[in-house]
C-alpha cells in the first residue's frame, strides 16, 4: 500500500514537471494565422494572430529574422509559427523565403501562399479567416491555382517550370493569379 502511494506521489510529480508549466502556457504564445512579407529597403511583416486581436501587428527589421523579433518585443511573448494558414507575399526572393518559411518557421505544408501589391494593407484591413476562405473557394472554382507551400516550392525547384502561379489578393479577397520565379 505504501509502496502504490509513493507511486502515485512520483507520477503526479513527473506529470507536473512535464506539463504545461515546464512547456510554457498556451497563453504564453501568439499563435500566427497570417502573415505578409514585404520586401523592400526593410523587410516588413505584416501578422495577424488567433487570438481574436483584430489589430495587425506590423514589424519591420533589416531581414526576415530580425522582423520577427521586433514583432515579438512589440506583442511582449514569442511567436508561434507552426499553425501559420495564409502567407501574403510582395516582392523579394520567393524561392528564399518560402524555404525559410518551411524549414525555419515550420509552417504547416498546407499553409496557403499568395501575392499582393500591398500585402500588409490586404493583411492589415482584410479578414484573415475570409482571405483564407476565398482562396479556396476560388481553387474549388478553378479561378486560383492549388497554391499550398509544399505545391509552390515544388514548382519553383522544378527545372522546366521554375516558377510558380499563386493567387492575387486584395483586402477583399481572391482578384486573380499572379506568377512567381526563384
Amino acid at each position: 500500500m505504501m509502496l502504490k502511494k509513493l507511486m502515485i506521489i512520483i507520477s503526479f510529480g513527473i506529470f507536473t514537471m512535464t506539463g504545461c508549466a515546464a512547456t510554457g502556457l498556451v497563453h504564453d504564445k501568439h499563435y500566427l494565422r497570417s502573415v505578409s512579407i514585404t520586401k523592400g529597403e526593410e523587410i516588413e511583416l505584416a501578422m495577424t494572430f488567433f487570438t481574436g486581436d483584430e489589430k495587425a501587428v506590423i514589424a519591420r527589421g533589416r531581414d526576415i529574422s530580425e522582423a520577427m523579433k521586433n514583432a515579438e518585443l512589440l506583442t511582449g511573448k514569442p511567436v508561434f509559427t507552426g499553425y501559420t494558414e495564409l502567407v501574403v507575399l510582395d516582392g523579394g526572393d520567393y524561392g528564399d523565403t518560402l524555404e525559410l518559411l518551411l524549414n525555419d518557421w515550420k509552417v504547416s505544408p498546407s499553409c496557403i501562399v499568395t501575392h499582393s501589391e500591398s500585402g500588409s494593407i490586404t493583411i492589415a484591413e482584410g479578414d484573415s479567416e475570409m482571405l483564407t476562405g476565398s482562396v479556396k473557394q476560388a481553387q474549388e472554382q478553378g479561378k486560383a491555382p492549388k497554391c499550398d507551400i509544399i505545391t509552390v516550392i515544388g514548382n519553383l525547384l522544378d527545372k522546366e517550370k521554375n516558377s510558380a502561379q499563386i493567387a492575387e489578393l486584395t483586402e477583399n479577397g481572391v482578384v486573380g493569379v499572379y506568377e512567381i520565379s526563384s
